[in-house]
């Protein structure tokens, strides 16, 4: 065994959580997984891990040499997936954080379509509308909609969508439709509270742009939450159209304002700067560009 074997060893226990669920996960004994980090800790001649029967935390050696050797192991596997896909035959897998509503309607086709293209890849499809830290996590990809902030990660717009105003033909009976922006402020507005800024409402109308500030007793941080609030008679939402689309087909949403129009958001394929982007990462890019940008949203 190699210097490298163990350190694999040693990610996956804590990882794990326990020297049981690593050893599950490979279908081995636990008793050999112990042996390996035992002999790694006298090769060594530090302890890296203090174990019992439920529970193991790291010390600070262990601390220390498991994140570094976990982005050695990172940087490996690149090295590992380039030069066995120098020939277009991708494989392993490839881990993907996405916001909720946006990955169930628009990720889920094209990601099947290019399972199928390289049946050898293995796709994980997380969905969270929370931030994500990037750099700590190990996602080879995180699809983001909006503005992006930090300047640390790489960056690859792959589509964007249309912007729309709309609201409940009960609502609007019931509180009047507004025929200028700022008619808005008498409005309850559904407020999307992970993009602060679209509590300022941007209305462009030949060449002029309009800010209404806006405000309401509703905000979520998902969109198809608001959707559904506003079908609900809860008041004017402002949200991508492929949220608002399959509503508005059966009447239950009707858009208002439509004089006036949006600043499309941009669709962006985030991930940590690193000198060696995998093929079927580079690869997958490519293809949500191509599927993302021909009429999906």
């Amino acid at each position: 065994m190699s210097g490298f074997d163990d350190l694999f060893w040693l990610v996956e226990v804590v990882e794990a959580g326990t020297l049981t669920a690593a050893a599950e996960k490979h279908e081995i004994s636990a008793a050999a997984v112990s042996k390996r980090i035992r002999l790694l800790e006298q090769r060594l001649g530090v302890r890296l891990l203090v174990r019992t029967t439920r529970h193991l935390r790291m010390t600070e050696a262990g601390e220390i040499y498991y994140q570094r050797g976990k982005a050695l192991l990172a940087e490996f596997q690149e090295l590992e997936d380039n030069v066995a896909s120098t020939t277009e035959r991708l494989c392993g897998q490839i881990r993907i954080n996405a916001p909720m509503t946006f990955g169930q309607r628009q990720l889920v086709k094209p990601i099947s379509e290019f399972m199928k293209q390289y049946p050898e890849v293995e796709i994980t499809l997380h969905l969270d509308d929370r931030a994500i830290d990037i750099m700590g996590s190990d996602y080879d990809l995180v699809m983001r909609i909006g503005v992006l902030e930090d300047s640390s990660l790489v960056a690859q717009r792959v589509g964007g969508t249309a912007m729309m105003c709309c609201a409940s033909p009960r609502y609007l009976e019931q509180a009047g439709t507004p025929v200028i922006p700022e008619g808005l402020q008498h409005h309850e507005c559904l407020i999307y509270e992970q993009q602060s800024r679209y509590s300022s409402w941007g209305f462009e109308r030949d060449g002029e742009i309009t800010k209404v500030s806006v405000k309401g007793k509703l905000s979520s941080n998902n969109g198809d939450v608001l959707c559904q609030a506003a079908c609900h008679d809860q008041g004017v939402v402002l949200m991508p159209l492929f949220i608002l689309q399959d509503a508005l087909n059966r009447g239950e949403l009707v858009q208002i304002l439509p004089e006036y129009s949006f600043e499309p958001l941009n669709i962006y394929a985030m991930y940590p700067t690193r000198n060696y982007l995998p093929l079927k990462v580079k690869r997958l890019i490519e293809f949500l560009k191509m599927r993302l940008a021909s009429g999906y949203l």
